[in-house]
């Protein structure tokens, strides 16, 4: 049974929080085939994923290295995701190293 627009998502964040790196361009991949938005992904998956670690850092749980990891991961899942919305119709925006469909 293939996962639902919901599940690739969260398990996109959980993979951010996990630092998993293969695992989070696997999912951009994975949400490419499976038709969910690359700004759905990133927004929903991706940043949330980083909102978490940096949760934990305000905690103390988590050390900042963690936080540098976690923005190389999303970068390595950006990657993936980048020519799909750079291919697509929508307008984009970048904002640095984030890009953003309109």
């Amino acid at each position: 049974m293939n996962p639902t627009k919901e599940e690739i998502i969260d398990k996109a964040k959980h993979a951010v929080m996990d630092l998993d790196e293969s695992a989070v361009e696997s999912i951009a991949y994975e949400a490419l085939e499976a038709g969910v938005s690359p700004v759905e992904l990133i927004e929903q998956g991706f940043i949330e994923g980083m909102k978490a670690v940096g949760d934990l850092f305000e905690e103390g749980k988590s050390q900042l290295a963690q936080i540098f990891e976690a923005s190389h991961i999303v970068e390595s899942g950006m990657n993936v995701l980048k020519p799909t919305i750079m291919g697509s119709k929508d307008e984009v925006c970048w904002f640095g190293n984030l890009v953003v469909g309109m």
